[in-house]
């Protein structure tokens, strides 16, 4: 079953700290990258002396391998040597996106580029015999670090490319918890309903490829004959539901959906874990976990849930909205590339 959301119009507007100065920005839409120095002190200003720029601006859809534009890094006229060695670069993409792959030190060039020449003209940021010009730092599901390892003062220019085109690496997986973070943040500490839950779920495993969930198309039953409890529901939402309950990962409790009912940290949990593969080994908590959430073995085997400092996993507790993104950000990065 293949859903697609509506078009995101990409606009990468680049937070800068340190050495970098704002890039005009190609087209409204909310995607937005940064770009900062990782070793910055909280606080502190720097005059920028290069200049960022979005090389294009693709039209980007929900889905897998989603292309952006290049981020391209260029010195300011009339500054010979902008960038020196050891210095640090960090790209990191907003919550809702993750690289289809995380990079790390053997693959980190499908992330990052510097062109030998710009326009004729010689990057000073040049490979010298087996040294890269730019060395890998770390990485994670949505972020990069890279640092300047060799400068050559005879060049006449400065270039840094960050790409995101590179199919099964750079390109990215695009979700709606880029919205659904949008809408959260002015409310972390809220709840949501069960409903609300399993319809952004639906929003970030039917569209994608890489998701474990194989739905189960062409199921004549219908929802009403699964639960007793929906003829509220909408026939948008019963649609948009329907291939997770169709699929068995939701199941409701003795024939009913309680979509109103807000969602506890036990039951988002288990169901999110559902879209894996189970795993024996029960995770140990102080407060013990109910005996049907299964699923909570596969989200902490697959590192998408963990419990509280303390040791508990509070399972009654009702799931908090940036709880929620947590999961389901942590979710999108555990898909798996095919």
């Amino acid at each position: 079953m293949q859903l697609i959301k509506g078009k995101i119009t990409l606009f990468i507007v680049v937070i800068l700290i340190w050495m970098f100065a704002p890039a005009a920005a190609g087209a409204d839409g909310n995607i937005v990258i940064k770009v900062s120095d990782p070793d910055a002190k909280a606080g502190e200003n720097y005059e920028g002396n290069t200049i960022n720029s979005v090389l294009f601006t693709p039209t980007v859809t929900y889905g897998d391998n989603r292309i952006m534009g290049t981020l391209r890094i260029t010195g300011k006229k009339d500054i010979s040597v902008p960038l020196r060695p050891g210095n640090k670069v960090m790209v990191t993409l907003p919550l809702g996106l993750c690289y289809m792959q995380t990079p790390i030190a053997r693959n980190y060039k499908n992330y990052v580029d510097w062109p030998q020449f710009l326009d004729g003209s010689k990057n000073q940021i040049q490979d010298v015999g087996n040294e890269a010009g730019v060395k890998f730092v770390s990485g994670t599901p949505r972020s990069i670090i890279v640092e300047i390892n060799n400068i050559d003062s005879t060049g006449k220019v400065v270039v840094l490319d960050f790409v995101f085109n590179k199919e099964n690496y750079s390109t990215t997986r695009v979700s709606r918890l880029l919205d659904v973070a949008n809408e959260f943040k002015n409310d972390p500490d809220g709840k949501i309903t069960r409903l609300e839950f399993f319809e952004i779920l639906a929003d970030l495993t039917v569209p994608f490829s890489s998701c474990p969930l194989k739905p189960i198309l062409n199921n004549d039953k219908t929802l009403f004959e699964y639960f007793s409890d929906i003829d509220m529901i909408i026939p948008q939402e019963i649609e948009k539901i329907k291939p997770l309950v169709d699929s068995g990962v939701i199941v409701g409790y003795q024939g009913m959906l309680e979509p109103n009912n807000y969602i506890t940290r036990a039951q988002a949990a288990h169901v999110v874990g559902e879209l894996f593969h189970q795993y024996d080994q029960k995770p140990a908590f102080k407060d013990g976990l109910p005996v049907w959430a299964t699923g909570i073995n596969a989200a902490v085997a697959k590192g998408i849930v963990v419990g509280y400092p303390d040791g508990t996993f509070r399972p009654d507790q009702f799931i908090t909205k940036s709880e929620v993104l947590l999961l389901f950000q942590k979710t999108i990065e555990s898909y798996e590339v095919n």
